[in-house]
């Protein structure tokens, strides 16, 4: 009962949000979103949706939104999960907004954990979806901890990853060994060091409330 009650008091929050950009125009951005469905930060995913969801409702008119899953095996079409280009009119912008909240709402509180973690192949889906948009903006936001676990039929660790001129943006990194610092920093590193080869850009927001400004350069 109390998050249900959290939800709708962050939905009201967005709606009153979208209701006040009528003078608001494009700015030829594509956001992809990906939620780590995997063990247990699938129980994190609530979360992250609410997080996501504040974050599409600072996006204009004509900005283009996808959402997929990490996965055990997330290089498919089968994992996306909703994609939306908000039309031009403002109040239809609104609209389309109010009903991607709803669509994610029902997915945070329907997902089933899947037992491996495939974050390399959903990066390649995501910029492989970012890449057929005609945006020139490109950005992919990553709720995960980071830690790839990869089954056995389905490793894309050396697979090629371009992620040229794609901004991505981890955010809720949850820390799965406290007492090994060392160990999440050199996971960051490593994420790092794999984004930037494959041509991209990396950052991480500490908070929920750092990612519209992160990707949105408010």
């Amino acid at each position: 009962m109390i998050r249900k009650a959290a939800s709708l008091a962050v939905i009201a929050m967005m709606t009153a949000a979208t209701s006040a950009c009528d003078l608001v125009t494009s700015t030829s951005r594509a956001v992809f979103v990906l939620f780590d469905a995997s063990g247990t930060y699938a129980a994190s995913v609530p979360t992250a949706a609410r997080s996501a969801s504040l974050l599409i409702s600072d996006l204009q008119p004509g900005d283009w939104i996808g959402v997929g899953q990490i996965s055990s095996c997330s290089f498919s079409e089968k994992e996306i999960i909703t994609q939306q280009l908000l039309p031009e009119t403002p109040s239809r912008a609104s609209q389309a907004k109010r009903e991607m909240f709803t669509r994610l709402q029902a997915y945070s509180e329907s997902v089933e954990p899947t037992q491996f973690t495939d974050i390399h192949g959903a990066l390649a889906q995501a910029a492989f979806e970012l890449r057929q948009r005609p945006e020139g903006e490109r950005h992919i936001v990553v709720f995960s901890d980071m830690v790839e676990d990869l089954a056995a039929d389905c490793n894309t660790a050396n697979s090629a990853l371009d992620l040229t001129g794609i901004n991505v943006v981890a955010s809720n990194v949850i820390k799965t060994d406290p007492a090994n610092p060392d160990k999440y920093f050199q996971l960051l590193e490593d994420w790092e060091r794999i984004v930037t080869e494959a041509g991209g850009t990396w950052s991480m927001a500490l908070s929920p409330d750092q990612l519209p400004a992160m990707v949105l350069n408010q």
